[in-house]
């Protein structure tokens, strides 16, 4: 039994298929099953204690949402994501994010303001101590209170998914010289727009922030290229 989840002891507002999503995205998220790794169905249901119908039910939601491929004759496996389908997720996720962003501006709540200064001073600590672990997950967390302030259930779904696609590449991203300082002096220019409520200045400046993160993959991935034998 995986003593990450009890399985068994799911809280009644979410549902096990829901439950196995997740556990197997974070795994996934943190490399403990790599790209291109085999998925054998029978292990994970004698390790998760479940039956083989939920599990299969998560793997077409995994599926979906391009964390597993089924290959024929193969069987299911960790996708391996190639750099132009990393771009193109980037490409998605900055155009949702960036409407997500306006329109949390656009609605203006004032909790959301005092909770984003909140974060980022936190995150300044976090850069301060070189924690980039806590600075992370600050940010993550930053960039979900604008996502859930737009106040759009259907946009904020598509964004969870798009940014746990791309979490695979958190620490490349920000392991670039200054990454940290321009994420920081971004925080800083969207409080201010937020504070002065220009929504289409907000926008821009979260669309731009993520793509601008496309370079840093191309460089990694033909470093990557490079060093293979």
């Amino acid at each position: 039994m995986d003593k990450g989840l009890s399985y068994k002891k799911v809280r009644k507002h979410k549902s096990l298929v829901e439950s196995i999503v997740e556990d197997l995205q974070d795994k996934i998220i943190r490399e403990q099953l790599e790209p291109g790794q085999r998925i054998v169905e029978s292990e994970l249901c004698e390790k998760m204690g479940i039956s083989r119908s939920p599990l299969r039910e998560a793997f077409r939601v995994l599926e979906s949402q391009g964390f597993l491929v089924h290959e024929p004759r193969k069987g299911m496996h960790v996708s391996r994501v190639s750099l132009e389908e990393l771009e193109n997720i980037y490409v998605i996720r900055a155009n949702l994010e960036s409407l997500a962003t306006c329109l949390a501006v656009k609605n203006g709540d004032p909790k959301v303001l005092e909770e984003l200064r909140r974060l980022h001073q936190e995150m300044i600590k976090a850069a301060g101590e070189d924690d980039t672990g806590a600075y992370h997950s600050l940010n993550l967390r930053f960039h979900q209170a604008l996502t859930k302030a737009s106040r759009n259930k259907r946009l904020i779904e598509l964004i969870d998914t798009f940014v746990k696609q791309t979490s695979r590449y958190r620490v490349v991203v920000f392991s670039t010289p200054g990454k940290l300082q321009a994420s920081i002096q971004n925080h800083v220019d969207i409080i201010l727009s937020f504070e002065k409520g220009d929504a289409e200045e907000a926008e821009r400046m979260r669309k731009t922030a993520i793509l601008n993160n496309i370079e840093v993959l191309r460089e990694h991935f033909a470093q990557e290229e490079t060093s293979t034998p």
